[in-house]
């Protein structure tokens, strides 16, 4: 019974994170619009951006689902996080730093639409929108903190597959009628394998 409620309150945590992210997302976006954003598109398996590639700029996903994965030295995947509509890609550049790289490899899960806006766009955008730069750093400050999982859900491929799903079906899952969450068809076994850096 407790295992069952953590799992609901897990759930529940993802639709807050979600709809906080979403309510972000509609006033970036609009913003981002007011700066002549670049539309880009992805299709599923498609890399977005490699880790140590030079961050020119931050994309904002409009719609999609993207692996964000942590390298370790030796270029192996080590961790893997789900960015979904409303995420920023290019978190990096938000320190000043003018020749900042990529710290993960970000690949589209799903069909993904991107807006980008290059560097000097961006700091436009945050001296013209004073709101933005106190919104990004609160959208920082919460990825952080997911960032920070709970040991116990590490212990085993179970747990993770199951906390993946959880992510996945919170971010891009549909509800049928027989009150079953479905995933899009680009989710496939190898992707999860993929995405849990497991074979």
């Amino acid at each position: 019974t407790l295992r069952c409620f953590q799992e609901i309150i897990t759930v529940w945590e993802m639709t807050q994170d979600r709809q906080t992210t979403k309510q972000l997302s509609a006033e970036w976006e609009r913003i981002f619009h007011s700066h002549l954003p670049l539309r880009i598109h992805y299709a599923p398996g498609e890399m977005i951006c490699q880790a140590g590639s030079y961050v020119a700029g931050i994309h904002l996903i409009v719609h999609g689902v993207v692996s964000d994965v942590m390298l370790t030295a030796s270029e192996e995947p080590r961790d893997t996080h789900i960015l979904a509509d409303g995420d920023l890609i290019g978190i990096e550049i938000l320190d000043g730093s003018t020749d900042r790289l990529a710290t993960s490899l970000c690949r589209a899960i799903t069909p993904v639409e991107l807006l980008f806006i290059e560097r000097r766009q961006l700091q436009k955008a945050i001296h013209d929108h004073p709101e933005l730069q106190q919104s990004l750093v609160g959208y920082l400050v919460n990825r952080y903190v997911l960032t920070r999982e709970d040991p116990r859900h590490r212990a085993s491929v179970d747990s993770r597959l199951c906390r993946l799903l959880l992510q996945l079906g919170s971010v891009c899952g549909r509800p049928t009628e027989d009150d079953r969450i479905a995933l899009p068809s680009a989710i496939t076994p190898r992707v999860l394998g993929e995405l849990l850096c497991i074979s």
